[in-house]
């Protein structure tokens, strides 16, 4: 008798009906990898498109788009219109303008005692921003509102500054122990 070969040296022959075609399998994520890029080159042609097209627009742009008075155009300062509302309905501008002489506290003396005059209807709110309106007026001897508005845009420190360089200057009805007075009027107009 023969001995059988051990089983490590046995071939087994199994026959698979399943039959797989490389071709196509190939041709398939060929195709795949070809759409990916397709889009992918669609996507970078209307990037850069776009890209063009904001360089165009920005290229167009003036060099400086606002100014600091374009700013403080878009929110000026309300002095006309709180002096219309509270003081122009009783008095004259005439009448007005003596108070730009007067001293911070006589002008806070004038509004309240304005505030006992029936109809007046002054709240304390509005006292605040009478006031300052009134100090704020000091500066519209020599600036026009637009000038004025600048203001908001500036620092505290840099209103203090602003304002003494303005008050050492000859005429211009403000001194420098109302600097500080005349830059909580400031901030009182500014923060409403």
């Amino acid at each position: 008798m023969r001995p059988h070969p051990p089983a490590r040296y046995t071939v087994y022959r199994v026959s698979l009906n399943v039959t797989t075609d490389p071709s196509s399998r190939i041709s398939s994520f060929r195709i795949v990898v070809l759409l990916v890029m397709f889009v992918n080159l669609i996507l970078t042609v209307a990037l850069v498109t776009q890209m063009r097209e904001i360089q165009q627009r920005v290229g167009s742009l003036p060099p400086d788009p606002a100014t600091r008075r374009d700013v403080a155009a878009l929110r000026p300062l309300p002095i006309r219109q709180i002096l219309r509302q509270n003081c122009v309905a009783c008095h004259t501008a005439r009448r007005l303008a003596v108070t730009l002489s007067m001293e911070p506290a006589e002008i806070q003396h004038t509004i309240e005692r304005m505030q006992s005059h029936p109809g007046a209807n002054i709240s304390q709110g509005d006292f605040d921003r009478i006031a300052a309106s009134i100090m704020v007026l000091r500066c519209a001897r020599c600036h026009n509102e637009e000038t004025l508005g600048l203001m908001a845009l500036k620092t505290q420190p840099e209103r203090v500054a602003t304002i003494r360089r303005m008050a050492a200057l000859p005429g211009s009805g403000v001194r420098q122990d109302q600097v500080l007075t005349l830059v909580q009027a400031f901030e009182t107009l500014i923060s409403q």
